[in-house]
């Protein structure tokens, strides 16, 4: 073995006892149980992570994302909860793979970041994507396939701040023919075995819905509470 590659090895064993040392800081007890659940969800070997930075460097998104991947593992092993569940980076994932691709050691960055999702998800939390994984979600449970055009109206009525960059997006799409404005599109066209697809989101417990009905419950929560303010502020004037 060459001292070149002695050497290499050294600074590998280093590295990992330095991130075994972040992974046995001291943690409150609810960012302990966090980052158990997580490694349970994405894999025991994310504490061996030497936070070299090769997936960072890898994502094809990270010049959008405001934690790199790196240093959401390390918030992870830390068990900084509040800190890895705020970062807008697990959102902006695209599943690509690359970083699990090069990682010096097996591990799957992209698994922890959907294991973020998931404890995020399951904590009820909403992110501002939510409204439109509803609609999408219930229109392939019903068509078995995506209408752009109703896909976008719904949306649109559900979040008007989105508007202005639908309508953006739309002007230049239709001219192209990649959204139709016909009757058919309007009425939304089912694919065959529709059924089928029913009874897969019956088998996932029919996320879809759920996700929808959760967020048109919220949506009637806050407008409610928005009601409420405006009559208090009546009353006070």
């Amino acid at each position: 073995m060459t001292q070149i590659a002695k050497m290499e090895i050294a600074k590998t064993q280093t590295m990992t006892m330095e991130t075994k040392e972040i992974a046995t800081r001291t943690r409150t007890a609810e960012g302990e149980k966090f980052r158990e659940r997580v490694l349970a969800l994405a894999g025991s070997e994310v504490k061996t992570c030497i936070q070299c930075g090769t997936c960072s460097a890898s994502c094809p998104t990270a010049h959008l994302m405001d934690t790199p991947i790196r240093k959401l593992v390390k918030l992870v092993l830390e068990g900084e909860k509040k800190a890895a569940l705020s970062s807008r980076s697990i959102w902006l994932c695209t599943s690509c793979l690359l970083c699990t691709i090069r990682c010096p050691r097996s591990i799957r960055p992209m698994a922890v970041v959907a294991a973020l999702k998931t404890v995020y998800e399951k904590e009820g939390k909403r992110c501002r994507d939510s409204v439109f994984e509803g609609i999408f979600g219930r229109q392939i449970r019903d068509y078995g396939r995506i209408s752009e055009f109703l896909l976008s109206a719904e949306y649109m009525i559900r979040s008007p701040g989105s508007a202005a960059q639908i309508m953006a997006f739309g002007a230049e799409l239709v001219p192209k023919g990649k959204i139709e404005l016909g009757f058919e599109a309007a009425r939304g066209e089912r694919i065959e075995g529709t059924e089928e697809m029913r009874r897969i989101f019956e088998l996932l417990g029919d996320e879809g819905k759920a996700e929808a009905e959760k967020v048109e419950a919220a949506e009637a929560g806050e407008a409610k509470k928005a009601g409420k303010a405006e009559e208090t502020k009546e009353a006070e004037k």
